[in-house]
C-alpha cells in the first residue's frame, strides 16, 4: 500500500525547491508572459493582502501583470496611425480653448489605487448620482458590492494631502472636495473596481458612480454609460506609474485631459461630456486619441520619469478621457517621485502633437489573423556548443518580420541570422541566456515568445548525497533533485543505512525503504530492500548498495524535479544516507540540484551533503543551509540558526557561513537565490572537478528540521 506521506512531501517540496526549479529548471523557466512591449512578466503575481500603490510590494504585483489583453486599445502601438485631415484644426482648437498660460502639457498627480487579495471581504457602497450607470456586483440597488479594503487611498494622497493621514483624508475632514477617484484592483480575480467622489462618511462608504472592468477582455462599458472618467473609460491601466516609471517606459497609452469635447464618443470610449454639437468635427471626442509626434527631440538630460511619458505618448498616446481647465495627463501621486520628476512635461507645447485615426473594436490589432510565434524548448548545453534556434512563426497575413534578439544573459551573443525563424546562436561564457523572437506584421500586436538557453561550462555534477537523522512522521528524510535540460537522464537514487556502521556512523538506520516521486507528489517507485525489486538493473551499474536492506531505484527521468523519500521500516529511524548518480552524463542533460530535509541534531547527527563534480573545468556552485523560512512552510521546529561548512575531498575546509549577508552578500544575491531569513547560511564556490561535502549544523548546539542545497549554476 503506498503510504500517505505526499503532504509531507508537498510542504517541503514547495519550500525547498520552488526557487531551484525557477532558478535552474529549464522547462520550468519558459517566459511565456510577455506584454505588449516584450517584456517577459514572470509568474502571475498573487495578492494576500491590501498593498497600497507607493510600495515596493506594489511594484512587484503591477510590474508583472498583464494590464489588460495585449491588443486593447490602451496597450496599442499607435506610433505608425496616420494623423486625421483635420489634425491640425483639432490641435489648434484644442490649444485655443486654453488660456495662454495653460497651453502646454501638465502632469497632474491624480489617481492612486490598492491591489486587493481574490478574497478581499465586500463592503456595501452606495452611488448616489449615477447607481443606474453603476456595476453593483452584487449589491442591491443603488447599492454597489465592492471589496474596500481599510487602506483605501483616494485621489491626490499622499503626494499633494500635506500632513493628512489616510483616514483624514478618506473622510475628507477639510471639505476639500475634488473627484475623489477611488481604484481597486484585484490581480488574481482580474479586475477592477473604479468609483468618483468616494468618502467615507460615519455610517460608511459612500460614492458618485462605481465601474467594474475585466483586466483579462476588451470589454466596453454599456453603449452611454459613464464611469469615474466621463469617457466611461477605466483609469487604472491609463495612470503613469513609479514602477513602470524606473524602467524608462511606459508601456500603455495615457489619460489625457482637454477643455473642451464635442457630444461624441468614440472606441473604446462609452460616454459624452458636452453640449458642443458632434458635428464640430475640430473639437476632439471622448476617445479622441493624440500621439506625440516623432520628430519632437527628447532631451538626452531629462529625467527617466520624463523620457518614459514621452516614449509612451509616441508609441501608444493618449486617449481623451475628460474635460478640465488643462491639457493634462494622470500620474500615480506616489511619494517616491522626486520633486522635480515631471517639471519639464510643461514645457512640451500642444502643437507637438498630432490627433490619429482611431481603430474600432475589430480593427487594428484586434482584426482576425494575428501571428504567433513560439520559440522553441528551452535548452541546456556545454560550451563550446551552439544552440539551434527552432522558432517556428505562423503569419496569416503572410509578411511578418521575424527577429530574434537577446534579451538577457552575461554577454553579448551571436546570432548567425536573427531574422530567420530557424538559426543558430554562439555564447562566449557559460550563463543563463534569454533570446526573444518575434513575429510583426505591422497590423497586430508584435507576437512574442522566449527561449531559456542555459549554458554551461563541461562540468557536471556526477553525485549528489546527503547523510541526515532519518526520522518518522514530518523527520522523514525528504531529498529533491532536478534534472535540467532537454533530454531523459538515467539515474540511480539509493537509500543506505545499515553500511554507515562500517564507516564508524553511530545509530545508523536499520532497514531504509526509498520512494521516489515527481514534482506533483505522483509516485514513481518504490523499494525496500534492493535485491526484492530491479536486482540485475541495479547490479549492472556496479552502484548496488553494501548491504541487501539498503534500497535503490534505476530509473530514465525526463528534465524535471524529483523528491526521494527515505524512512525506517516499521518507523525505525537512525542515520542515513540518500543519494543520486548519473548514469548518462550528456552535456544536454545534467543533475542540477539536490536540496535534502532533515533533521539536525549534534556530534554525528548534523546534516552532510556530497556532491562529486566531474571535467574538465571548473563549475560555479550554491550551497544554502535552510531553517527559519522552514516555518512558512509549515514545518514544525525547524533548526532557528544554520552554520553551513563547505570541506573538500582531504578534509579541509574551504569555506564557511552562519548568516549569508555577512560574507558574499553580492555575489549570493546575483544568484536570484539568496536566502529567505538573514540567519540562513549560503556560500558560491567555483570548484575544481572533485568531492566536496557541506555540512549543516545547528550554532551553539541547536537542533531542528533544516534543508542543505546545492545548485550547480554554471
Amino acid at each position: 500500500m503506498e503510504r500517505k506521506i505526499i503532504p509531507v512531501c508537498n510542504r517541503v517540496w514547495s519550500c525547498a525547491f520552488a526557487l531551484g526549479l525557477s532558478l535552474i529548471l529549464a522547462l520550468s523557466t519558459r517566459a511565456e508572459r510577455i506584454n505588449q512591449e516584450g517584456r517577459i512578466l514572470g509568474p502571475a503575481p498573487v495578492v494576500t493582502t491590501p498593498t497600497l500603490f507607493n510600495t515596493p510590494a506594489a511594484d512587484a504585483i503591477v510590474s508583472a501583470m498583464q494590464i489588460l489583453p495585449r491588443d486593447n486599445a490602451w496597450n496599442e502601438d499607435i506610433s505608425q496611425r496616420p494623423p486625421l485631415t483635420n489634425s491640425s484644426a483639432m490641435i489648434a482648437q484644442i490649444t485655443s480653448d486654453l488660456s495662454a498660460n495653460r497651453r502646454t502639457l501638465r502632469p497632474f498627480y491624480e489617481m492612486n489605487y490598492v491591489l486587493v487579495p481574490d478574497n478581499q471581504p465586500r463592503i456595501t457602497i452606495p452611488f448616489f448620482n449615477y447607481p443606474d450607470e453603476s456595476d453593483l456586483d452584487g449589491g442591491a440597488f443603488p447599492n454597489g458590492s465592492y471589496p474596500i479594503p481599510p487602506n483605501l487611498p483616494i485621489e491626490t494622497w499622499p503626494k499633494d494631502t500635506g500632513t493628512l493621514t489616510l483616514q483624514q483624508w478618506q473622510q475628507d475632514v477639510n471639505n476639500t472636495g475634488g473627484d475623489r477617484h477611488a481604484i481597486m484592483v484585484a490581480p488574481g480575480a482580474g479586475s477592477i473596481w473604479e468609483t468618483w467622489l468616494a468618502r467615507l462618511t460615519q455610517s460608511g462608504w459612500q460614492a458618485s458612480n462605481g465601474a467594474k472592468f475585466d483586466l483579462n477582455s476588451n470589454a466596453t462599458r454599456p453603449a452611454g454609460w459613464t464611469s469615474g472618467d466621463a469617457a466611461g473609460l477605466p483609469m487604472f491601466p491609463a495612470l503613469v506609474r513609479y514602477d513602470e516609471c524606473q524602467r524608462g517606459m511606459v508601456e500603455h497609452a495615457v489619460r489625457l485631459v482637454v477643455a473642451k469635447s464635442r457630444r461624441e464618443y468614440i472606441y473604446p470610449a462609452r460616454h459624452y461630456a458636452s453640449s458642443i454639437p458632434a458635428t464640430s468635427v475640430d473639437y476632439p471626442a471622448m476617445g479622441q486619441r493624440l500621439r506625440l509626434k516623432a520628430s519632437f527631440v527628447i532631451p538626452t538630460n531629462w529625467t527617466i520619469e520624463e523620457k518614459a511619458v514621452l516614449l509612451a505618448l509616441k508609441k501608444y498616446g493618449a486617449i481623451v478621457a475628460d474635460n478640465g481647465n488643462f491639457f493634462s495627463i494622470s500620474v500615480c501621486p506616489d511619494d517616491r517621485f522626486g520633486s522635480n520628476a515631471f517639471d519639464h512635461l510643461s514645457t512640451v507645447a500642444i502643437d507637438n502633437f498630432d490627433v490619429v485615426q482611431t481603430t474600432g473594436p475589430n480593427e487594428g490589432p484586434r482584426l482576425p489573423g494575428a501571428p504567433t510565434a513560439d520559440a522553441g524548448p528551452d535548452q541546456l548545453l556545454e560550451l563550446p556548443m551552439d544552440a539551434s534556434l527552432n522558432g517556428v512563426v505562423n503569419s496569416p497575413l503572410g509578411n511578418a518580420a521575424i527577429q530574434w534578439r537577446l534579451y538577457s544573459g552575461p554577454a553579448p551573443v551571436t546570432i548567425a541570422n536573427p531574422n530567420l525563424a530557424s538559426t543558430t546562436v554562439s555564447f562566449p561564457q557559460a550563463g543563463a541566456y534569454t533570446l526573444l523572437l518575434s513575429a510583426d506584421d505591422g497590423v497586430h500586436t508584435i507576437a512574442y515568445d522566449a527561449v531559456v538557453i542555459r549554458v554551461t561550462a563541461r562540468a557536471s555534477m556526477a553525485n549528489i548525497a546527503t547523510r541526515v537523522d532519518v526520522r518518522s512522521g514530518e523527520s522523514v528524510s525528504v531529498g529533491g533533485f532536478i534534472i535540467a535540460g532537454s533530454a531523459a537522464k538515467q539515474v540511480i537514487v539509493r537509500a543506505l543505512g545499515p553500511s554507515l556502521a562500517g564507516a564508524g556512523v553511530q545509530g545508523s538506520l536499520a532497514d531504509p525503504t526509498l520512494e521516489l516521486r515527481d514534482s506533483g507528489g505522483n509516485l514513481l517507485r518504490a523499494n525496500d530492500n534492493w535485491k526484492e525489486t530491479q536486482e540485475q538493473a541495479i547490479s549492472d551499474t556496479t552502484l548496488a548498495p553494501p548491504n541487501d536492506l539498503e534500497s535503490a531505484i534505476v530509473a530514465s527521468l525526463q528534465p524535471g524535479a524529483y523528491t526521494a523519500i527515505v524512512s525506517g521500516t516499521n518507523n525505525g529511524t537512525g542515520v542515513g544516507l540518500v543519494e543520486v548518480y548519473d548514469l548518462q552524463r550528456s552535456p544536454v542533460s545534467k543533475l542540477a540540484n539536490i536540496s535534502t530535509r532533515g533533521s539536525i541534531g549534534t556530534g554525528d547527527n548534523v546534516m552532510i551533503g556530497g556532491l562529486i563534480l566531474m571535467g574538465p573545468d571548473p563549475a560555479r556552485i550554491l550551497f544554502r543551509a535552510i531553517g527559519p523560512s522552514l516555518v512558512n512552510a509549515g514545518i514544525q521546529q525547524a533548526l532557528a540558526d544554520p552554520q553551513l561548512d563547505l570541506f573538500d575531498a582531504q578534509g579541509t575546509k574551504i569555506a564557511s557561513n552562519n548568516n549569508w549577508k555577512e560574507s558574499q552578500q553580492a555575489a549570493i544575491q546575483a544568484t536570484g537565490a539568496a536566502p529567505a531569513d538573514d540567519a540562513e547560511s549560503a556560500i558560491v564556490a567555483d570548484l575544481n572537478p572533485g568531492n566536496y561535502t557541506a555540512v549543516v549544523s545547528g550554532v551553539n548546539g541547536g537542533t531542528g528540521v533544516a534543508v542543505v542545497e546545492a545548485y550547480h549554476l554554471q
